[in-house]
């Protein structure tokens, strides 16, 4: 794990977050460059189980689109359909992962 240096308070939270024993939705929005992958990929005390970082100049359907290709990805190269909105693919990311 790298050094993260001035969020206490974010570390904190991702830590209370782990400990839950709950499935978690952690969202991080900002402007960018200014570390909030790093953040992520840090803040918890062992690898995620599935990220996706948005591109910044992606419509709503390619965002969509890399989503699923990621989620099918980490669950061993399964080709997954498109979801047509964020509720659906929160969803079904949701019955995939704890499955």
């Amino acid at each position: 794990m790298g050094i993260v240096i001035g969020r206490l308070e974010e570390i904190s939270l991702l830590r209370k977050i782990e400990r839950s024993g709950d499935a978690e939705l952690v969202a991080v929005y900002g402007r960018r460059r200014v570390g909030k992958t790093y953040l992520i990929r840090n803040g918890f005390s062992r690898p995620l189980d599935f990220e996706f970082s948005g591109s910044h100049h992606a419509t709503l359907k390619q965002h969509l689109e890399s989503f699923s290709m990621a989620l099918g990805k980490t669950m061993g190269n399964i080709p997954l359909a498109v979801p047509s909105n964020w509720l659906q693919a929160l969803i079904c990311s949701k019955t995939i992962l704890l499955h």
